[in-house]
Formats: structure tokens, C-alpha cells, sequence
């Protein structure tokens, strides 16, 4: 972490003594707390004047959430003269000390969301995957985390602050989680939790002070929100509203989908069988569209599962690698995919390939293929997988 002895570029010369770092996500948590602390002095144990609220932007936000933080939330924070900081990535990979991290803007009288920059999904297409559920949030500790750490360590500069997150009362656990990287400069600190506010409440509160109903922040193509039926259907009515947004989501899915069948957005599901379901029309005709005016290449996919080094029998790491053989038209590269290697076969999923060695569960596991897809993922193969694979062939071929 930047031990604020320097100066990011693009933060303001001006140091009003932050003690109080919000960490904004734009949601209806946060905008509940924020909104209360400016609407009632009484909410809050300090100035407004030693508060710095920081947004970290990830790219893909909806439309709608941009355009409510934008004609609510930024006027008070005009009115009242609050330093509100937004920064974002250049670049897939940040360090401590605030390489790869952007000031997109800080300000005490903020007029827009900047929301420029490197998107997250920028890296999900690089790497040709999607955020995976369960375990840590990484795209959120990469978009947010990282983007977040450099900035808080500046703008404190070695005092002693209260960390400001959302959690609301049904979220104890991630506050009790949070508690745990504090030190003796950084105290978390979870208003909602202190106000006994569940979400909500938190709604209503916004409703009842500006009139209007708050949509939940999120990406537009956010695995999490997938994960019940509820915010299926919340997503749903967001995309009909929003068909770039939900075109956006099925061109991800797309992508990694191509590279690896069991890669889709909703388990067991896919948020193109939603969309289809949903009777999407817009959507589906806007990512129809997507596909016919990108490029496209011919990818070699070659993907193995080791045998444990600890666990006799049990399944070691997965790797890949991923080679565009051919660029051009989508059309181009359907007739290059007839002159390669392997079986034509045509997925449950509907994708064309043709596999060289179909998937396996005998270890070490191994699969290569060729497929067409929009050509926006990084030739890319982990570090000692060619002699992995080489291991591999050979283990297959004599055993």
C-alpha cells in the first residue's frame, strides 16, 4: 500500500484532513448512508469537511445507475462541498503504490461521472472468461480493491481514519470479515449496521428523500445477480430497458462460452436462455449485431487438468492455452475452420469445433479443439504449460 508520504497524479494538491473514507459503490447501501449524512447533520459524528468519498468505476455499470448518482447524489455533494474522488484502472494489472490506478477526477464540486478507462469487462474478454462465483469476489478486488487501497493511502497520508462500507444488517458477517484488516490507522466502520438498516430500509429512505426508487449497483453482466430467481428476473427488466446492456452481457458469455462450453453466466442456465426466454427481442438483435460488425479468428484451445502432486488420484491444476491461428470475417473464419485438424462437431450449445481430442475425466485430463470466435481474447498460455502438455501426451499415449 502507498504509504501517503507521495502524491498520486491526478489527486488534488489540497489535503482537508480526511478522517472519514467512504468507499462509494453508487448502490442503494452507500447512497442510503451518504444521503442521510447529508441531509441530516444529526446522522453524523463529524464535519463534512473531514470526509472523502472515492468511487472506484469498473465500466459496465447500468445506465440508470449512472444517471441517478448523477442527477441526485452529485448536486448534494456540490451543495455541501464534499471531496468526491473517482478513479478506475488503465491497465488489467495495478500495484500498491497506484500503477495502473487513474484519478478520472476529484473534486469538491463534481459535474459527471467519468467512467472511462480499462472496463472490467475489457480484461473478462482479454482472458476470454467470466467472474466466477463462490470463494473471493477478484473482479471486484481487481476493479475496486486495487483501485481503492493507493488512493485511501494518500489521501490519509499516515492518520488515523474511519473506512466507510455499505454493509447493511443482514451483512454482519462481511462486516465482521472487513474488521479483520484493520490496523492501527484504518478502523472499518458500518453505519448501517450501527442504525439497524436492512436493505430495505435503506430503499425506502432514498424513496422517501428523493422521490425516486434506487436500482441496485452491479455490472451489467454480474454472475452474482444471476444466482437466485429474483435477481434474474430484477435483470431481466433492466436489459428490456437497457438492451446495450443486456447485448453486452451476452457477447461476454458468448466469448468465454466458445473458448469453454461450461462457461456461462447463470449455472446450469445461460443468460442467453434467459434472454431468449424473456422474449428479449432488442437485446438479442443488438448483440446479433455485435457479432456481424466485430472481427473474428480461428482459435487453437488447448486445455489439461495435471494429477495432484499431494493426493494420490486426485486432480492437480487446470490450464490453458489460447492461439488465434486466423484473423478476418466471421464468415472468413468459418470456412478456415473446415481446413483444420479434428472432428466437426456441433455443441449442445450450439457452437461449431473441431476437436483434435475431446474432453476427458482419466488424468491427466486433456482437451484440444478449434472453434471461431469474436477476436478479442489475448493469445495467452500459463507459464510451463507447453511442457505440461508435453508430460501429458506422452503420459496419455503410453498408459
Amino acid at each position: 500500500m502507498n504509504a501517503g508520504n507521495e502524491q498520486l497524479p491526478g489527486l488534488a494538491e489540497t489535503d482537508n484532513g480526511a478522517t472519514v473514507v467512504m468507499s462509494y459503490g453508487m448502490g442503494v447501501d452507500s447512497t442510503a448512508i451518504l444521503l442521510r449524512w447529508l441531509t441530516d447533520p444529526s446522522s453524523r459524528d463529524f464535519d463534512l469537511q473531514d470526509l472523502v468519498v472515492i468511487t472506484a468505476h469498473t465500466g459496465d455499470e447500468f445506465d440508470q445507475t449512472l444517471r441517478d448518482v448523477e442527477e441526485v447524489v452529485l448536486p448534494e455533494l456540490r451543495r455541501h462541498g464534499v471531496r468526491f474522488i473517482q478513479v478506475g484502472r488503465t491497465q488489467r494489472k495495478t500495484t500498491a503504490s497506484g500503477e495502473g490506478v487513474a484519478v478520472l477526477d476529484d473534486s469538491t464540486a463534481p459535474q459527471r461521472l467519468h467512467v472511462d478507462g480499462h472496463k472490467l469487462s475489457d480484461e473478462m474478454l482479454a482472458a476470454g472468461t467470466l467472474p466466477q462465483v463462490g470463494g473471493a469476489r477478484m473482479c471486484s478486488v481487481h476493479a475496486k480493491g486495487n483501485c481503492l487501497d493507493p488512493i485511501i493511502a494518500s489521501v490519509t497520508a499516515g492518520r488515523r481514519y474511519r473506512h466507510v462500507l455499505g454493509f447493511e444488517a443482514g451483512e454482519r458477517a462481511r462486516a465482521a470479515k472487513d474488521a479483520l484488516f484493520n490496523t492501527e490507522h484504518r478502523t472499518g466502520w458500518y453505519p448501517l449496521l450501527d442504525w439497524g438498516w436492512d436493505r430495505t430500509r435503506c430503499s425506502d429512505f432514498i424513496a422517501e428523500t428523493t422521490g425516486r426508487r434506487w436500482s441496485k449497483s452491479a455490472c451489467s453482466y454480474c454472475v452474482f445477480a444471476m444466482t437466485t430467481a429474483s435477481g434474474r428476473q430484477a435483470l431481466v427488466e433492466r436489459y428490456r430497458r437497457e438492451p446495450q446492456a443486456g447485448a453486452r452481457a451476452l457477447f461476454l458469455e458468448a466469448v468465454a462460452r466458445t473458448l469453454n462450453e461450461r462457461q456461462t453466466l447463470i449455472a446450469g442456465s445461460s443468460a442467453a436462455a434467459l434472454v431468449a426466454g424473456a422474449g428479449l427481442t432488442e437485446v438479442q438483435a443488438q448483440f446479433d449485431a455485435m457479432l456481424d460488425e466485430c472481427e473474428h479468428a480461428v482459435y487453437e484451445v488447448r486445455r489439461l487438468t495435471r494429477r495432484s502432486s499431494v493426493r494420490a488420484h486426485g486432480r492437480g491444476i487446470t490450464a490453458r492455452s489460447v492461439r488465434a491461428v486466423a484473423r478476418g470475417s466471421r464468415e472468413q473464419m468459418e470456412e478456415e475452420l473446415r481446413e483444420c485438424a479434428g472432428e466437426r462437431r456441433i455443441g449442445a450449445d450450439g457452437i461449431v469445433r473441431h476437436v483434435v481430442r475431446a474432453r476427458s475425466e482419466q488424468l491427466p485430463a486433456l482437451e484440444h479443439f478449434f472453434v471461431v470466435c469474436p477476436a478479442v481474447v489475448e493469445d495467452k498460455a500459463r507459464p510451463g504449460f507447453e511442457v505440461w502438455w508435453q508430460e501429458a501426451t506422452t503420459d496419455a499415449v503410453l498408459f
